[in-house]
């Protein structure tokens, strides 16, 4: 358990609970504690089945969200630690941090280029997540349309050397975020209670 000790030396980690409320950091500390605990981890740290479970968002996306919220350790575990420095920048930071964090969240293959395919692959998240059977027929059948007209939205004028197409720049992606806010705010909110992205999506889609 190198690594999950390992986090809670963090330099972050002290910074990042100053962002708190006591309140909040107790409400965080039995979130973790049971998802630790539905883990099997000993209550050390959240696995990645139980996280994503829990954020009920699947595929490219929410990989790459686990693979933040761990600090990139590869490690497989998201420590107590991990959650309260991730929380803090992703739902306590500036503007600039929030859609900072959410630029890297987007580039799910993590090579440090937003690129088309990238985008695609959120969006595929975003319709599987939100445009379920437990939706009405006429969400189910306008996924398609939406997210055909998010990355309709979108411009990729990052010249990049070796790249066959342009990539999106933070610049590029905050415009997108400003054209089509729906988008930012659901994936802005994915750290929040279960369901909270997707009614904040649909509401601001489907209205």
């Amino acid at each position: 358990m190198g690594s999950a000790q390992s986090a809670a030396s963090n330099p972050r980690f002290a910074t990042a609970s100053r962002a708190f409320t006591k309140q909040e950091l107790e409400d965080l500390k039995s979130l973790f504690v049971s998802l630790a605990a539905q883990s099997q981890s000993d209550s050390k740290y959240i696995s990645p089945s139980i996280f994503q479970a829990f954020f009920g968002i699947s595929g490219p996306l929410a990989s790459r969200l686990f693979e933040l919220v761990s600090q990139k350790r590869n490690d497989g575990m998201v420590t107590y630690e991990d959650l309260v420095i991730s929380k803090a920048v992703y739902e306590k930071g500036t503007r600039d941090e929030i859609e900072e964090f959410i630029y890297e969240l987007c580039d799910v293959n993590g090579d440090g280029f937003l690129e088309r395919c990238d985008l695609e692959a959120v969006l595929d998240s975003i319709s599987d997540a939100v445009f379920t059977p437990k939706n009405s027929q006429a969400a189910l059948s306008s996924s398609k349309v939406v997210m055909k007209a998010f990355l309709s939205a979108t411009e990729f004028s990052h010249e990049v050397e070796g790249k066959a197409e342009n990539c999106m720049s933070l610049a590029d992606f905050r415009n997108w975020c400003n054209v089509i806010p729906s988008a930012r705010k659901y994936l802005g909110s994915l750290l929040k209670l279960p369901d909270t992205g997707a009614l904040f999506f649909l509401c601001s889609c489907l209205s």
